[in-house]
């Protein structure tokens, strides 16, 4: 329909938000839903996994996707970047560099340990187990800067393997907390 692939990329969004919006009740009275970006992921990885839909390809263009990729991760960076910016040096000076350390052992500790079993007993190659990694975190900026500094996209496999799943176990994991609290 379009050499870029923009009717399919639409497409795609559209179905995934409407696959965000159905809520699905849990025992306790919460909610489960995928969320607009849960959606897009799923209906991104089943209109990839399928290629076409009748006769509309769903394949994008590598310099379209390359461009959305980037402009994705810009518009992720500021804004998770300007709120947290501003909130990190006040935190620093009211708990000192302690709260710091102790979010940098929080976060490396489980990803040692996932490098290492992913390494030694599932036996994944250096940039399947980086790209699980990243998907295991759900960080898209991660994702890019694994992309650029390989030179390959082939990072991008593994993490949109393990985003989805790590996505549903943290949305789940919210909403157990919320009910037993």
């Amino acid at each position: 329909m379009d050499s870029l692939g923009l009717c399919a990329f639409t497409l795609a969004i559209i179905c995934g938000i409407l696959l965000g919006k159905i809520s699905i009740p849990l025992p306790g009275g919460a909610t489960f839903s995928l969320g607009n970006t849960g959606g897009a992921l799923l209906m991104g990885l089943l209109f990839g996994h399928f290629g076409h839909a009748g006769s509309l390809s769903m394949k994008l263009s590598h310099g379209f996707l390359e461009s959305f990729r980037e402009f994705g991760l810009m518009m992720f960076l500021i804004g998770a970047g300007v709120p947290g910016g501003s909130g990190f040096v006040d935190i620093i000076h009211k708990y000192g560099m302690i709260l710091f350390i102790y979010g940098a052992l929080m976060t490396l500790l489980p990803l040692i340990i996932g490098f290492l079993f992913a390494k030694h007993v599932v036996n994944l190659c250096l940039l399947d187990n980086l790209g699980s990694l990243t998907g295991g975190m759900t960080s898209t900026p991660a994702l890019g800067v694994l992309i650029r500094s390989s030179g390959t996209d082939d990072v991008a496999s593994s993490y949109a393997s393990t985003y989805p799943v790590t996505l549903v176990l943290i949305v789940l994991a919210s909403q157990f907390i919320v009910t037993f609290l």
